[in-house]
């Protein structure tokens, strides 16, 4: 198989495999207008809830950015709602309060959904013929999700295989990830479905980027869990029980094929952020008419 090369990802890059996976994505929602606003207040009276991305949103890597923090005080005090909805999987789902916290940001672990706490749900329900190989350090902690048979390093007769970090991915796991799925097909979900993350250094690759490359190369058939995917959504809507209707609900992410595309189709507003996150560097306008993903609006940071 093709190396991945890290050397060339950009932001550029990241837009241009955004589109040639697209038809994996879901389909577009509603289109939005694409007014520019100053910052999140200027559009607070029209929604309810906020629920942000986190990498290229609150934060870049281990550092927030500049005024999140108080944005997300000064949203709380007008009696907004708000919640973080985050494809990072490789984190234990305990440690999350704490890891926003350490950046700063006071939310409560019924407001953070995390792709991994999605996937973790659909592992419990989900009956399968033997044993779990699950891609992931040994600090990512997969005993939490409190599932049978799951090993980090590749069991005999894996009956299903999940990406839950890009960490240890290497060029060789990736030759013995395509021999393990041609020899013998089995389920492989991706709990995590970004392609890159903005990091202090430049953009990493994630989990999604080697799933479409394993559907690319061999004809894999991943299972997504987390955004853009409707799964996501759907537990931000049963997190709320009612509490607000879609339309009042604001995605704010900073990547037109996840947050933005995701948002809308499950039928929630869109804020995309343009400072910071993945779209850095590339022509904005452009790129939502290429892709077709429009956001409500636009803000250079929240």
């Amino acid at each position: 198989m093709s190396p991945l090369s890290r050397t060339f990802v950009d932001a550029h890059w990241a837009f241009q495999r955004y589109q040639q996976v697209r038809a994996r994505l879901p389909r577009a929602g509603r289109p939005g207008k694409a007014e520019h606003r100053a910052d999140l207040s200027e559009v607070s009276e029209r929604f309810d809830v906020f629920v942000f991305d986190s990498f290229g949103v609150l934060n870049v890597g281990g550092a927030p950015i500049e005024g999140a923090a108080r944005r997300i005080a000064s949203l709380r005090a007008l009696g907004k709602e708000v919640m973080v909805l985050t494809n990072a999987a490789r984190d234990p789902l305990a440690s999350l309060p704490a890891k926003y916290a350490g950046l700063g940001f006071d939310f409560t672990a019924p407001e953070i959904i995390s792709s991994r706490g999605v996937l973790a749900r659909h592992l419990k329900r989900r009956d399968i013929e033997g044993p779990w190989w699950i891609v992931a350090p040994e600090s990512s902690e997969i005993a939490e999700f409190d599932v049978a048979a799951l090993h980090t390093e590749p069991p005999e007769g894996a009956g299903g295989i999940v990406l839950l970090s890009a960490t240890t991915i290497s060029d060789p796991l990736m030759d013995e990830l395509a021999t393990a799925l041609t020899t013998r097909p089995v389920p492989l979900l991706v709990g995590n479905p970004d392609l890159v993350a903005p990091r202090e250094e430049g953009f990493s690759l994630e989990p999604g980027a080697y799933a479409h490359q394993l559907a690319d190369s061999i004809g894999a058939a991943p299972e997504f869990f987390g955004k853009p995917f409707a799964n996501a959504f759907d537990a931000v809507i049963e997190r709320l029980a009612g509490r607000a209707r879609r339309e009042r609900i604001a995605m704010v992410g900073d990547t037109l094929h996840t947050d933005i595309l995701g948002g809308s189709a499950a039928g929630f507003g869109t804020v995309l952020v343009s400072d910071h996150g993945v779209l850095q560097g590339v022509d904005i306008p452009a790129a939502m008419e290429e892709s077709g993903i429009f956001p409500d609006y636009i803000v250079p940071h929240i």
